[in-house]
């Protein structure tokens, strides 16, 4: 019993901390400081101490000896391929939700649009990122391929801290709606290979509006940027 207790609050933890990290109160390379966390939870050290390790497991966290757990930090080119990898991804992934999808599928899929157009309206990219991820993971449900949509879930996560750079710069809120349209169109209409086509297109457009949007930081900066 003792044990399964333990467990569960490493697990709410584990919850917690990565939500702190993926809405960014942790940046990439901050330091999570366990006396703090213990204290805000109302735990001892010890399950902070776990927690952390569970997220470097995931690539979110980097334990560095004698110094403590540090908020991962991806280089611009582990970006890039991160962004590459889910491209493959995704053009399988279009390509079976194009193969299997089902009608409630499809209208969860209209409804998430719809939502996300009031979000890129009024410019609300928090929002925005929320349902493009909601949109995203009903299309790989809807693969029925559970291993990839784990795959793919678990990069995105990992991208999700620098994602936000990406959408909100040039327009990207409504651009990217009109990517989600025309894929839904050819999942719609049961193209396979140009559903597939459009996904992987999508991601790697958000890979160039993200590398876009690094390159105009850097040079009001006066940084090079390297990928």
């Amino acid at each position: 019993m003792q044990e399964r207790t333990v467990d569960s609050v490493v697990d709410r933890l584990e919850r917690e901390l990565e939500d702190l990290i993926l809405k960014g109160e942790y940046g990439p390379g901050d330091r999570i400081k366990e006396n703090a966390l213990a204290a805000r939870f109302g735990v001892s050290r010890a399950p902070v101490r776990e927690a952390c390790r569970l997220l470097q497991r995931s690539g979110l966290v980097d334990i560095v000896p004698n110094q403590g757990a540090f908020v991962r930090a991806l280089s611009l080119h582990e970006i890039v391929n991160l962004f590459d990898i889910r491209g493959c991804l995704g053009r399988l992934a279009g390509e079976q939700a194009a193969a299997s999808i089902t009608r409630e599928q499809l209208a969860q899929l209209r409804a998430l649009m719809g939502e996300m157009d009031e979000a890129s309206r009024d410019a609300n990219a928090a929002r925005y990122i929320e349902l493009n991820i909601a949109f995203h993971a009903k299309l790989y449900e809807a693969s029925g391929n559970a291993r990839l949509a784990a795959l793919d879930g678990q990069m995105g996560k990992e991208l999700r801290i620098y994602r936000r750079h990406g959408l909100a710069f040039g327009g990207g809120l409504a651009v990217s709606n009109i990517e989600h349209r025309a894929i839904l169109a050819a999942v719609e209409q049961g193209d396979f290979a140009y559903a597939g086509r459009k996904l992987e297109k999508h991601i790697l457009n958000g890979r160039d509006r993200f590398i876009r949007a690094m390159s105009a930081a850097m040079m009001m900066l006066k940084l090079p940027v390297v990928v």
